[in-house]
């Protein structure tokens, strides 16, 4: 569920339906959203307190405004590095936050259920009455309040070789951000953290040496994929929520990865291939003015939800970036007493 602010600033339920993603894309308020300029042509970085993040999507004016973000007690935070495995933690927060109720939720498409409040993308919804919200930020850039008021945050993690192919093929698919030249180089840039949202080593360890606050849930990837069920039953918990078996396994199979990647309303996938179409009509709208034609290159596509597993750093990392990568990881973490599954 989200809120669309019309021109009289009244607000207005959006909903999704259960029809088709491409059929709820092709509806008026969505189209409102995805008309915003970031889909096009030329990517353009910015940098905000230490952290990059790309212009149009993530504003420096909406940074700003987090800084007096009014928290309440009761909301809850999703937060994670990205592709960390947010979209799965949020979809479980949502299902638990909305009684294992499956039909509600196959309504809403989860972007919108638990949306993500540094995105440009969300500038008409009022996030602000939302009670479960998403973000990528690093610990300082997060909302003071959200600390202050003691909000609940659920932080997800995942084993960062993997974190960092995830991410890289995201780059790739993200018409809003710079596609990288080759898979060197985005390594290269992933190992010093000269990337959008910094150094994920100072994401993590921010989080994690917060982790015995009472408001406060750190969640490995890992430990998802190994027993989704001990997951959610532990977020149910901390969320305040006593749920019966039964809903309790109803969630975990709406949740798996398999029924996440099929559902159109928790696969983003329909979102990004508006965002591709808009780009597209961009780049032959701009070849037409200049009297060329454009011949495609074909691509495999990829999903948002690509692969899901642990372990795919392998079929990417050569051994010298693994060994380098190791020594890298071991002399952030130590003394922290963070490790990792890989």
């Amino acid at each position: 569920m989200g809120f669309l602010k019309t021109n009289s600033n009244e607000l207005r339920m959006f909903e999704c339906n259960d029809k088709k993603m491409e059929e709820v894309l092709g509806s008026d308020k969505i189209k409102e959203l995805l008309e915003h300029k970031e889909y096009k042509e030329e990517i353009v970085m910015h940098e905000y307190k230490g952290v990059i993040f790309p212009l149009d999507t993530i504003k420096p004016s909406v940074l700003q405004a987090l800084e007096t973000w009014e928290a309440r007690p009761e909301d809850v935070f999703v937060v994670s590095y990205a592709k960390a495995g947010t979209t799965w933690i949020q979809e479980v927060v949502s299902a638990i936050a909305n009684g294992g109720d499956l039909e509600k939720l196959n309504k809403s498409h989860t972007f919108f259920r638990v949306p993500f409040i540094e995105a440009t993308f969300f500038a008409g919804l009022d996030v602000c009455s939302c009670l479960l919200v998403e973000s990528h930020l690093p610990g300082h850039l997060l909302p003071p309040d959200v600390f202050k008021k003691k909000a609940r945050i659920v932080y997800v993690t995942r084993n960062p070789k993997d974190m960092c192919v995830s991410y890289y093929y995201f780059h790739i698919m993200n018409p809003t951000l710079p596609t990288p030249k080759s898979w060197n180089e985005f390594f290269d840039d992933f190992y010093s953290g000269k990337i959008m949202y910094g150094p994920w080593w100072e994401h993590f360890l921010f989080y994690w040496n917060l982790r015995h606050e009472p408001n406060v849930l750190f969640v490995k990837f890992e430990d998802m994929k190994m027993d989704l069920k001990a997951v959610v039953e532990r977020v149910s918990k901390f969320m305040g929520y006593t749920i019966s078996d039964d809903v309790i396994n109803g969630i975990v199979d709406h949740c798996s990865f398999a029924s996440m990647k099929k559902n159109p309303m928790t696969n983003p996938d329909g979102l990004f291939d508006q965002a591709h179409k808009k780009l597209d009509q961009q780049k032959k709208g701009n070849a037409s003015k200049e009297g060329v034609t454009l011949v495609e290159p074909k691509q495999e596509k990829i999903s948002f939800m690509r692969k899901g597993k642990v372990g795919d750093w392998r079929n990417h990392f050569t051994v010298a970036q693994n060994e380098a990568f190791d020594a890298f990881v071991h002399e952030k973490l130590a003394g922290s007493g963070l490790s990792f599954d890989f």
